[in-house]
């Protein structure tokens, strides 16, 4: 399956367009694009699932940030209101697989979990995940094992941010600028130029 992202109605028309098998989007929150400036919200929702299912191309939604107490309702309030449009929910918070399971919506495992063997692929699938999209850190040998072992579906980034500190669990954006990795308003620092100065 190629899944392919999308920010707007303008990239979901060229992933199908392009043959994208699917394609994930995030709505107005708890998503890891909360930088971005363009998401879906829940009057284009409707019809990015319209377009995908005239096309038999899947649909994805993704609620991969952390989650905190005072927001499990709202998250909770969204998968119900999302389900009827979307395949699966692309999850990182046990919380957010406890709705699911309880609302009885499928849902994948992000990469944000950091899922770099068969054990917790195999732990991840008896909670119910149809599929789990494994740690950006495995090898490609590790991957090929992992989905070989693991009994469930994986996933793997080939293209976009590689994420250099635990599958996007990274602290540094949070250190440098108050930003949260974890909450989808990384500023890459990881990807500036840096100068280490030995120091006697």
């Amino acid at each position: 399956e190629i899944l392919a992202p999308a920010g707007d109605m303008t990239c979901l028309q060229a992933a199908l367009d392009a043959g994208a098998d699917a394609v994930y989007l995030g709505l107005d929150g708890f998503n890891m694009r909360a930088r971005s400036g363009v998401n879906f919200d829940r009057e284009t929702l409707p019809e990015a699932s319209r377009r995908c299912r005239a096309r038999g191309v899947k649909l994805y939604l993704t609620l991969n940030s952390i989650v905190f107490e005072g927001e499990l309702a709202a998250v909770e309030e969204m998968i119900a209101f999302a389900k009827p449009f979307v395949d699966a929910f692309i999850v990182a918070d046990w919380g957010v697989v406890d709705i699911c399971r309880r609302l009885g919506a499928t849902f994948h495992i992000s990469t944000q979990m950091s899922c770099s063997n068969s054990a917790a692929a195999r732990f991840m699938k008896a909670q119910g995940a149809a599929r789990v999209v494994l740690a950006r850190e495995c090898t490609l040998a590790e991957a090929a094992e992992i989905s070989r072992t693991a009994g469930v579906e994986t996933e793997a980034f080939v293209h976009g941010a590689q994420c250099i500190a635990m599958s996007g669990r990274c602290l540094l954006s949070h250190e440098a600028y108050g930003c949260s990795a974890n909450r989808g308003e990384c500023h890459q620092p990881c990807r500036r130029r840096f100068l280490i100065k030995a120091v006697d």
